[in-house]
């Protein structure tokens, strides 16, 4: 199977990965104010930075799928990140884990379930008024 090595300043690394994979993602990201004409809604003066390495399944027979999650940790401005894509049989353990919602292929099905998160959420976006 294929798998990602992520290591943090030359530590042991953490290998992702599964035999039942669709998606394997290494994702770094730096949120707040990150230069000088930067505007961000929340401009507190911290900057805050992510790693995060996880999956997503893709299960035959109707088995339910999973988003999976093997680090997640915060980084500081000089920290080292290395990737290194490997073919292997062993994985670390997970960490984490989520059923995934499935969202079914056709136009009408995606249509209901959209229907449907508006109509969770649309008091909170759209509240009633008393008049």
């Amino acid at each position: 199977m294929y798998a990602l090595k992520v290591s943090i300043n030359g530590r042991e690394p953490v290998t992702g990965g599964a035999t039942d994979l669709c998606v394997l993602s290494a994702i770094l990201s730096l949120t707040g104010k990150l230069g000088p004409e930067a505007a961000p809604r929340r401009d507190d003066g911290s900057v805050d930075i992510d790693l995060r390495l996880g999956g997503l399944t893709a299960r035959a027979n109707g088995a339910a799928d999973e988003h999976l999650g093997w680090l997640r940790t915060n980084l500081q401005a000089g920290d080292v990140v290395s990737i290194r894509v490997v073919e292997t049989d062993l994985a670390d353990p997970v960490i984490s884990g989520h059923e995934a919602e499935r969202i079914a292929d056709d136009e009408r099905a995606y249509f209901e379930h959209c229907k449907k998160a508006y109509l969770e959420m649309r008091e909170k976006y759209e509240p009633t008024s008393g008049a």
